[in-house]
């Protein structure tokens, strides 16, 4: 069956032969997060015992073992869901073990790979290229059942997406409005859930304003500013020295630097700390709640901990203590903060693996 899309692998789901391995990830991680509770609602009619959920950092080989070799006769199907599995985390032998369990199973038993929070490809030439790690199984799922990739939708199917959720909640809002809100979000599903949460909200059932946009989304660009950082994280200078230009082409005073900065470093922090839940095989809630995130912030971590994968902690330690050296300059300094800030970019796109600069 090899690879689908959600929409043909929820109408397979609910044929009378529904595959029975399948795995599921995607840049946008609220759409495979959606996709699993559809996929178990079919499956099980919302019954929470007619499934079986395992960590995928440190799965229990035994007892998954013994929740595959048997389908319950009170339900259709015996439903077996991994979630975040992690060949960083468990061994190649172990890998090879659960293959082994699912090549041979029994008829109504359904497994279910799903890739909540960690990335498991990357974006080269416009098609997801899959990390070696994952090759394995990406290889296994392909040719004993199916493999569905929620890949990132643009501005305009998002904008759809938005003026639907509007329509359902009793809203409206116009198509640029829609599209000017996905762009601001970076595309970014679960960014653009938690922004309409509070604009439907405001809006009580009338409509969703230019103006609402403007209030109630955060007042400093904060998407570009996140953009700025990715393009530092992947070693882009053209890019964040450009992003740079555009946000501070209205205003360089003081005031708006310290903005960017301060937004600027929040996300470089979000990084390190999403790579130290990675070193320590953390999930997204996880590092959430042990740096207090709130519920509308975990998205941060979700982002960052797709994105930190190519940069190391004492990489990272060392741009954290760049901005922090430049804001302090900033503040005490007579050099115009708009040249510090752009110093400070150069100067972490120069920060080794190791952690030092290399100096011109």
């Amino acid at each position: 069956m090899s690879r689908l899309a959600a929409a043909d692998l929820l109408r397979e789901i609910g044929s009378d032969n529904p595959p029975q391995r399948c795995f599921l990830c995607g840049e946008d991680t609220l759409a495979v997060s959606q996709l699993e509770k559809r996929i178990l609602k079919k499956l099980t009619d919302g019954d929470q015992m007619a499934f079986t959920a395992f960590d995928g950092q440190a799965p229990d080989l035994d007892r998954l073992a013994d929740a595959c070799a048997f389908c319950s006769m009170f339900q259709p199907y015996n439903v077996i869901v991994i979630r975040d599995l992690d060949p960083d985390t468990v061994s190649a032998a172990d890998i090879d073990t659960m293959l082994g369990i699912w090549k041979d199973l029994p008829e109504r038993v359904i497994v279910l790979v799903v890739m909540r929070t960690l990335p498991a490809y990357e974006i080269r030439r416009g098609e997801p290229s899959f990390l070696p790690k994952f090759k394995k199984l990406v290889t296994f799922f392909e040719k004993q059942g199916v493999l569905c990739i929620c890949e990132k939708k643009n501005a305009p199917a998002l904008g759809k997406q938005i003026i639907e959720r509007a329509k359902r909640h009793g809203c409206e809002i116009s198509r640029q409005d829609a599209e000017l809100l996905a762009n601001r979000c970076l595309c970014d599903s679960t960014l653009i859930h938690t922004e309409m949460d509070k604009l439907l909200a405001c809006a009580d059932g009338g409509a969703i304003t230019r103006e609402m946009l403007d209030a109630l989304t955060a007042a400093l660009p904060d998407a570009d500013v996140f953009r700025m950082a990715r393009a530092v994280t992947g070693g882009n200078g053209g890019a964040a020295l450009s992003l740079l230009r555009d946000l501070t082409a209205r205003s360089e005073d003081t005031k708006t630097i310290l903005g960017l900065l301060s937004v600027l470093s929040n996300t470089f922090i979000d990084l390190y700390r999403a790579k130290l839940g990675q070193g320590a095989a953390r999930q997204t809630e996880t590092v959430a709640a042990d740096f207090s995130y709130p519920k509308n912030r975990e998205f941060a971590v979700r982002n960052a901990m797709r994105d930190c994968r190519d940069m190391s902690l004492p990489q990272l330690r060392t741009c954290v203590r760049i901005l922090r050296e430049t804001d302090k300059n900033c503040k005490s300094s007579r050099t115009p903060p708009r040249l510090l800030l752009e110093q400070a970019i150069v100067r972490m796109l120069r920060v080794r693996r190791d952690g030092t600069e290399v100096l011109q």
